[in-house]
């Protein structure tokens, strides 16, 4: 039996790991429909729509020159929402949470960054909390989806 620690955990993004994350967190609920009749002296219900959001926190953390390109820096999941003009549909990206090492252990969907937050503080480093809604089903959904 394996057991998974955040040490195991990515996200991956343009194919590759991003390359400095804190955290990430995603959740799943799903609205129920009420069938209950006057007949009935308790409710019933039907599955109606889910919905997926999540968040995560990435790193302040560029590449320097001679580190490795397998890496996304954030900046590009930061410009789908903090960018110059309208936020359009070009703008959904596909991501992986990778909770372990398999590849039946992944969250792979497509979603809006909905929120980015920058801020400093003295002797802190600069972290880059997300929000994202997924946008339709799991392309592929792990063990745990």
């Amino acid at each position: 039996m394996g057991f998974y620690t955040g040490c195991t955990g990515s996200i991956i993004y343009l194919s590759k790991p991003v390359a400095k994350v804190r955290d990430w967190s995603i959740e799943t609920s799903l609205d129920m429909l009420d069938t209950t009749t006057l007949e009935n002296c308790t409710k019933t219900f039907i599955p109606s729509t889910k919905t997926t959001t999540g968040s995560a926190t990435l790193m302040y953390y560029r590449l320097e020159a001679g580190e490795s390109t397998t890496y996304t820096e954030f900046t590009a999941l930061l410009s789908k929402i903090q960018k110059t003009g309208n936020i359009t549909v070009s703008d959904r990206i596909q991501m992986t949470l990778k909770v372990g090492p398999l590849a039946n252990d992944d969250i792979t969907f497509n979603a809006y960054i909905t929120s980015a937050q920058i801020s400093m503080s003295p002797n802190e480093l600069v972290s880059v909390p997300i929000q994202f809604q997924v946008d339709g089903d799991f392309v592929t959904g792990g063990t745990i989806a």
